[in-house]
């Protein structure tokens, strides 16, 4: 029997433009559940507000069945004994955050001897955008990062503000404020693409999973149908964000709404499989250096077998008329 409720919570607003059009499709109805989805850092309909610090206690306790995030402590978890942390399926592998700048900044390398902005210090943000730069060519050392260390719901939209008043040469945004920034007189730098777990990772206890089979089942049939609907549904898809999602982070103009849709439409994955080259570089960010964290390997925490066997029954491919058309986006083999 499918709970007639399934309980999630977004490790950032980023996360909302696929679990909005998620949860408001109509796609889990169809699954025989209702989706409630709780951000980090977004007041709850209560008014109390989820930290980081907030998930993994929450999950394990019940209060929550799907985490979406929690890219790193789920090994420290396991590495303390606690086996219950699994990931069941994963929604892009590759990372869709942007780097704007200011005019003078032609190549990575015109960063060196100035301030870059970022919004915090999370291991998969900054981690991800100091190891793309110094791909790119970067003396890490030359560049003098600032942090905002802010979770606001807004902070890409700050981040624009200060670049565009030189108070920094460039920062990083998520989508679609690199066309935010194009407007204020800004240009987006290419950087090289990464592989990583990001955004939607969808993280679960084992022994829930065990109890709730047939929910969970329906749960990922749902990802699979929400997946779907993103990619071949656009102006449904851009209602929904524009009524959801916009206001939140101060998106205000269709053409920026266009633009997130067609990112992530781009980015996300029709067979939302873990790539490994994406589950290695999140290990390498801050589990691999730890020795009291490394002898958990990659993929301990992964556990896809129900993701197969939905695979396995041909639901994905009769989706995109053949599993040719549900091929996963390529991601840059460098890690």
């Amino acid at each position: 029997m499918v709970n007639p409720q399934v309980r999630m919570v977004a490790s950032h607003i980023s996360h909302m433009a696929l679990h909005s059009v998620w949860r408001d499709s109509g796609v889990t109805q169809q699954h025989g559940f209702e989706l409630l989805v709780d951000t980090c850092y977004v007041p709850r309909p209560d008014g109390t507000i989820l930290a980081f610090r907030d998930r993994a206690p929450l999950l394990l306790k019940g209060d929550y069945d799907f985490i979406s995030g929690l890219h790193h402590e789920t090994y420290v978890y396991r590495a303390r004994g606690d086996r219950r942390f699994v990931y069941l399926a994963q929604a892009q592998n590759d990372w869709d955050d942007r780097f704007i700048a200011r005019p003078e900044v032609r190549t990575p390398k015109d960063l060196e001897g100035h301030k870059v902005m970022v919004a915090d210090r999370a291991t998969c943000v900054f981690g991800n955008l100091k190891h793309a730069l110094e791909i790119g060519g970067v003396n890490l050392d030359a560049v003098e990062f600032v942090s905002l260390d802010s979770q606001e719901p807004t902070t890409s939209h700050t981040v624009v503000d200060a670049v565009a008043r030189g108070e920094a040469i460039a920062g990083n945004v998520a989508i679609p404020f690199d066309l935010v920034g194009q407007k204020r007189g800004l240009h987006t730098v290419a950087i090289p693409s990464l592989p990583v777990i990001h955004n939607a990772t969808i993280c679960a206890n084992r022994e829930w999973v065990q109890r709730n089979e047939e929910t969970a089942v329906a749960f990922l049939k749902s990802m699979i149908d929400a997946i779907h609907f993103f990619k071949r549904e656009k102006s449904r898809v851009c209602e929904i964000l524009e009524r959801e999602l916009a206001p939140i982070v101060r998106i205000t103009a269709p053409d920026e709404i266009e633009h997130l849709h067609a990112v992530w439409a781009q980015l996300l994955c029709p067979k939302p499989y873990p790539h490994p080259l994406a589950v290695w570089n999140v290990y390498m960010l801050e589990v691999a250096p730890d020795p009291n964290l490394n002898f958990i390997g990659p993929f301990e925490i992964w556990d896809t077998s129900l993701l197969r066997a939905i695979d396995d029954s041909g639901y994905i491919d009769a989706l995109y008329d053949g599993a040719h058309m549900a091929k996963n986006p390529d991601v840059n083999p460098v890690i």
